[in-house]
């Protein structure tokens, strides 16, 4: 888009019709001149009709400081109506508290379900939040509330810094950022339990990517040194994080850095940060060798390799991302990014639309999310060049020129964004399930389920092993995840923590998963005895957990009360807890209950 003022000829110099102003002119006409020369060294972006409004207040930053609020009354919303942390971050927790205990020097493993699991998670987020239990009053169960929230919030003020580096139009800019408040899957995964790493790697590659961008479109090698801290501090975090943002300054290096300063920069940034990130590396390639990262990353599967993948990706590219913000009723921002993406092709500006395809295609399990980014952006250049523009033609206001941020508030427009915004607003505070959606993942364990497992914690054996049976998702499992963590005892079937084992044992981990959570959640106790005998995995004991939306697995429940081979240990609001008897003679005692 031509930024140029008006009465500007491409050349930057004045028409025929605006003579320059002589040096000695009046004190006004000396600082539009000097406005207008800020805006040609792109310093500024100020507005045609003046950089403010008659009050002194700037329209583009006021607006924008009303979407960041936006966004974090809406973060905050879901975290602080509970008092535990959301859904995951079991595994995370004991990693800090493996750290603690080793005087915050990295451990081989880490102790979470007995399993031995390489200690090859980046470790940034649990030295934060385990310093900051170690000093400070408030415990680390909260601080897993806090620490992801707080950051997530910040992600939203790091957005609005990248889309003003990025986008010309200041109404674009506004738009994409209450685009971005509003879009649930911007913020999902950063909130719950285990974003204490996910959202600390996302608000640091957000950092990255406008210093990155900076440096190439301005050619200053100036911007490299923050580019740098904040792409180790991305690694350090959030591996999966790490890989979107090396592929996402590719990108921008490909489209704005192919110049000395752009090849300068790059491998400044890229030696950088191998050396930052050394101390971690390299102390897990000491211990464990490379394959926990390669293991790591072919968790996610490969588009070259799997034929499945291909076919799932190809149609997601074929419905151009729609059904993969987690908007619910109706993706309204992604039908807005729809429009920014014609918007672009028309004017060929190739930059977030290969963007966005990139992000599909290089990110099997988690570009809904990462692609937040550019369909924000995009949303904005949709409703800035095309759909308010389109009504104001239709209503015969339009009058040509840019659309303004003042034509944001104009009554017509400001009531027909305004209630879309509301709806998308509380749509994205909600966790109605009848709304549908991810967002129904943003609620924690109940007090109830936690009881259940203290239970168990106290009153069975320390060797005995549970196999939980929820009916859920293993990544969003989050009676499977906690359960070693607040119950001390062996999960049997808990994908987390899997993806660092070397040979296949993550696939396997999760196939076994998939059996008993679709097939034998719903089946007769039959089932889970196949299943251990195909598995070679023995348990002692089953628990079901009893959520506040419901209970699940009624006909296993119904099987094990009149199976022999089983009594029921435990029944509250919580669980229902079975043990395996140990001989055919044992007497069957009184069933716990907690009411």
């Amino acid at each position: 888009m031509d930024l140029r003022p008006h009465g500007l000829t491409k050349t930057g110099t004045a028409g025929p019709r605006r003579a320059a102003l002589p040096h000695n002119t009046g004190l006004a006409a000396r600082r539009r001149r000097e406005a207008m020369l800020k805006t040609r060294r792109g310093l500024t972006a100020t507005r045609t009709d003046g950089t403010a409004d008659a009050e002194g207040v700037d329209p583009t930053r006021a607006l924008v400081t009303v979407a960041v609020l936006l966004g974090i009354v809406i973060r905050a919303a879901h975290v602080l109506r509970s008092g535990f942390p959301l859904n995951d971050g079991g595994l995370f927790y004991q990693m800090a508290r493996d750290l603690q205990a080793n005087g915050f020097r990295l451990p081989a493993t880490t102790t979470y379900n007995d399993a031995g699991l390489p200690f090859a998670y980046p470790p940034l987020a649990f030295y934060l939040a385990g310093l900051l239990d170690s000093f400070s009053p408030i415990g680390l169960m909260t601080w897993f509330r806090i620490l992801p929230l707080l950051m997530t919030a910040l992600t939203v003020i790091a957005f609005a810094a990248l889309a003003r580096t990025m986008l010309s139009n200041r109404a674009a800019r506004i738009v994409a950022v209450f685009a971005f408040a509003v879009l649930p899957r911007s913020f999902i995964w950063m909130l719950m339990g285990g974003g204490v790493a996910r959202s600390i790697g996302l608000l640091c590659a957000i950092l990255a990517l406008q210093q990155c961008y900076l440096l190439y479109r301005r050619r200053a090698l100036r911007y490299a040194p923050l580019a740098t801290l904040f792409c180790a501090l991305t690694v350090l975090s959030h591996l999966e994080t790490g890989w979107f943002l090396s592929y996402s300054i590719a990108l921008f290096f490909l489209f704005n850095g192919r110049h000395r300063a752009g090849t300068l920069g790059s491998v400044a940034i890229t030696l950088g940060t191998v050396v930052l990130t050394a101390p971690w590396w390299g102390a897990v390639v000491k211990v464990h060798g490379v394959a926990p990262f390669l293991a790591a990353h072919a968790t996610g599967g490969s588009v070259i390799t799997d034929e499945s993948i291909r076919t799932y990706l190809v149609v997601t590219l074929l419905r151009l991302g729609q059904g993969y913000t987690s908007e619910t009723l109706f993706p309204v921002v992604g039908s807005l990014a729809v429009l920014g993406l014609l918007a672009c092709v028309v004017r060929r500006r190739w930059l977030l639309p290969v963007w966005w395809a990139q992000i599909i295609l290089m990110d099997v399990r988690a570009f809904p999310t990462y692609a937040s980014l550019p369909i924000a952006m995009l949303a904005g250049i949709g409703v800035a060049e095309l759909l308010v523009p389109a009504l104001r033609a239709v209503a015969g206001s339009g009058r040509g020129g840019p659309l303004l941020p003042h034509h944001l508030t104009s009554p017509a427009v400001a009531l027909a964004l305004g209630g879309v915004l509301v709806l998308s607003a509380a749509t994205a505070m909600s966790t109605d399930q009848r709304l549908g959606g991810e967002n129904t993942f943003l609620v924690p364990l109940s007090p109830d389920e936690r009881a259940a497992m203290r239970w168990v914690a106290a009153e069975t054996p320390p060797a005995s092993q549970f196999l939980l049976v929820t009916a859920g998702i293993w990544p969003a499992d989050k009676q499977s995840e906690w359960f070693p963590v607040l119950a001390h005892r062996s999960s049997v079937a808990t994908v987390q923590g899997y993806e660092w084992e070397r040979g296949g044992v993550f696939a396997r981990r999760v196939a076994a998963y998939d059996e008993i959570q679709v097939e034998c959640a719903i089946q007769e106790l039959a089932c889970l005895e196949r299943w251990t005998e195909e598995h070679a995995i023995p348990f002692t004991h089953i628990y079901v957990p009893n959520t506040p939306r419901g209970q699940c697995c009624w006909r296993l429940r119904q099987s094990l009360a009149r199976d022999q081979r089983f009594r029921e240990v435990f029944a509250g609001p919580g669980a229902s807890i079975f043990a395996r008897r140990t001989s055919d003679s044992e007497t069957v005692p009184g069933v716990a209950h907690d009411r």
